[in-house]
């Protein structure tokens, strides 16, 4: 009748033994001894057709990003805001607007964060920059979203 006795309290014990260390990570990682953040990459992803080639998180309330136009035709960003995890605009004004040549590198600042970022705290930033392809004909506004993952310094 008890053949599995055995067999079940062995299973049992390293049960309660695993749990045990879910607990104890859980806990370390929940007071911050633990940061998973730590050991997430870098990344600023705009797209292709818009690539960030590099970019950095101010913690006096700036982004600037420097910014590769793919599309083959020259452009104007006119708006580049940062979207808080609400939805709510962190800079409603305060972007002055840049022209990148096709196949060149711009640099873009958005400031006005109001204390969004925090320094030395890694933090995802959602950014929706506006452009116009310029040239004949004259093209309409275009939104393009991209998340920026970094550290603020």
């Amino acid at each position: 009748m008890s053949r599995g006795q055995a067999a079940m309290e062995y299973i049992v014990t390293y049960g309660w033994a695993f749990l045990v260390i879910l607990v104890a990570i859980g806990a370390l990682a929940y007071f911050g001894v633990i940061n998973p953040s730590r050991w997430v990459a870098d990344r600023c992803d705009l797209g292709t057709q818009l690539e960030c080639v590099d970019y950095q998180l101010d913690s006096a309330g700036a982004i600037n990003l420097y910014l590769r136009n793919n599309f083959g035709k020259d452009i104007t960003i006119s708006e580049a805001v940062v979207r808080k995890d609400d939805g709510s605009l962190s800079n409603p004004t305060g972007f002055v607007s840049a022209s990148i040549l096709a196949g060149q590198t711009g640099q873009i600042t958005i400031p006005n964060l109001d204390g969004y970022l925090k320094k030395g705290e890694k933090q995802q930033v959602v950014v929706q920059v506006q452009f116009f392809k310029t040239g004949p004909p004259p093209g309409s506004a275009h939104n393009l979203t991209g998340i920026i993952y970094a550290m603020a310094k």
